[in-house]
């Protein structure tokens, strides 16, 4: 009974770790956690999505790294810009792209279910759905971009929506 009340007891000081008691807008975890946790409100239809990381290997490996550390089921891979819709990509993290080419691509790829990350895009007018960035004072954010979260037909659990919401408050 008593090893019940310390799982439990454990569990629940863990939760409160991971929430941020002042604000669910900012995350004091890097741009790739909360890529992960953005990515975890998403429905899949594969069980495995296949995340693509376009012309970057160093955010390759951060963000294998993170998912393995937070048990995350998601095949992270390195991939060039031009070979991104031969990969069969479930998402696409843009780090050096710049949002005019990250438009194009994805209004060529329209057919394709693909969600879009970038922390590159800080206005989020154009390009990815999901722009991260870090703030001043070294909390990372995100912002929306509607058009474009609409346009990929990929369902996304409204409450990421209200996090970014309070974000901009």
């Amino acid at each position: 009974m008593i090893s019940f009340f310390r799982k439990r007891h454990y569990l629940f000081g863990t939760l409160l770790f991971f929430v941020p008691i002042s604000s669910f807008a900012y995350s004091p975890h890097n741009i790739y956690i909360t890529t992960l946790s953005i990515l975890s409100y998403v429905h899949w239809k594969d069980p495995t999505p296949n995340v693509c990381v376009v012309d970057n290997a160093n955010a390759t490996t951060q963000l294998r790294n993170f998912s393995k550390q937070l048990q995350y089921n998601y095949t992270i891979g390195s991939v060039r810009l031009e070979s991104v819709s031969k990969e069969n990509c479930d998402a696409v993290f843009f780090t050096n792209t710049s949002p005019e080419v990250q438009q194009q691509f994805l209004l060529k790829n329209t057919n394709a279910l693909i969600l879009s990350f970038s922390t590159n895009n800080n206005d989020c007018e154009i390009g990815s759905a999901f722009c991260l960035f870090t703030t001043k004072n070294g909390n990372t954010s995100f912002k929306i971009n509607l058009d474009t979260l609409s346009r990929s037909r990929v369902h996304v659990d409204p409450r990421v929506l209200l996090l970014a919401k309070n974000a901009e408050n």
